[in-house]
């Protein structure tokens, strides 16, 4: 899986969340807002392809 650094992590006030060479995507949250409450996939995409992470390849958060 080609994830560009990316890991599934665990914030103890959070919940889930998205590692990216060991710091925390703090700049997710909107984009995947964006996704369940408007229906655009836009943001998240754009964000998915700038940090190099494959969509088509998806990172599973457990």
């Amino acid at each position: 899986m080609d994830t560009a650094g990316a890991t599934p992590g665990l914030d103890w006030l959070d919940g889930p969340t998205l590692l990216i060479n060991g710091a925390r995507a703090a700049d997710l949250t909107p984009r995947v807002l964006s996704l369940i409450e408007e229906g655009d996939p836009g943001p998240l995409r754009a964000w998915l392809v700038e940090s190099g992470i494959r969509p088509e390849k998806p990172v599973r958060l457990v």
